[in-house]
């Protein structure tokens, strides 16, 4: 089909490049049943954000220096949430967001920040993301 849209990876971190490979898949003709095989299931990566392309994230802050940015990135990730940053240009020059996320929709991005609030003690916005 001409102009059809191919399934795609997109990974938010470079650590998690590896993971994010596209898995290459072919059909061919079977002349008899294949062998069932084994496969071990990995077990679900705390970093890996639940979406990737729609939904809701929470946003906790945004540094003009990126090392803070990636410092409180850091603290999130090891109190067990899912985060990331984000370069933006702004008037005020380039800002490092560091947000949570993303989730499905708006009530898990509520539950979201809720959680980050008890955890870690910061209050976030909700905000679409991508």
């Amino acid at each position: 089909m001409k102009g059809a849209a191919s399934p795609r990876v997109v990974a938010l971190d470079a650590e998690d490049a590896e993971a994010a490979k596209p898995v290459a898949t072919t059909a061919k003709p079977a002349t008899k049943p294949a062998a069932p095989r084994t496969v071990a299931a990995k077990p679900a990566v705390a970093s890996v954000p639940a979406a990737s392309n729609t939904g809701f994230a929470v946003q906790l802050a945004a540094f003009s220096k990126s090392a803070d940015a990636a410092a409180l990135r850091d603290k999130l990730r090891a109190a067990g949430f899912s985060a990331f940053t984000e370069a933006v240009s702004t008037d005020k020059g380039t800002l490092t967001r560091v947000r949570v996320g993303p989730v499905l929709n708006r009530g898990e991005a509520d539950q979201l920040k809720a959680q980050v609030k008890s955890k870690v003690g910061l209050d976030g916005v909700v905000r679409p993301h991508p």
